[in-house]
């Protein structure tokens, strides 16, 4: 009876801006970090150093961190077409972008 179809009504509510390049330069940078903090507990170890053990496992904040946002990244863009999610996923990275 009706002449309109509901899908002629819908449209897409993924409001967010893809960050492709961004995404890679996060993981960049969580293995630099990575790195950066298993060198800096080895050394600490090694000459016992205090400052570089405490700043090697400081880095290990930073490298949590950084998996979270990695985390936020990966769950919004396998996340982007759930109909769940009425203003698209946008708000998950900047959510992970907090911690």
């Amino acid at each position: 009876m009706h002449l309109h179809k509901l899908e002629n009504w819908q449209h897409n509510h993924d409001f967010s801006v893809k960050n492709d390049k961004g995404e890679q330069r996060t993981k960049y940078v969580l293995i630099l970090t990575a790195i950066t903090m298993i060198v800096e507990i080895i050394a600490g170890s090694i000459y016992g150093s205090m400052a570089l053990l405490a700043d090697g496992w400081h880095m290990g904040t930073h490298v949590a961190a950084f998996m979270i946002t990695i985390f936020a990244y990966r769950y919004a863009r396998n996340h982007a077409d759930d109909p769940a999610y009425t203003f698209g996923t946008g708000k998950v990275s900047v959510l992970g972008g907090l911690c």
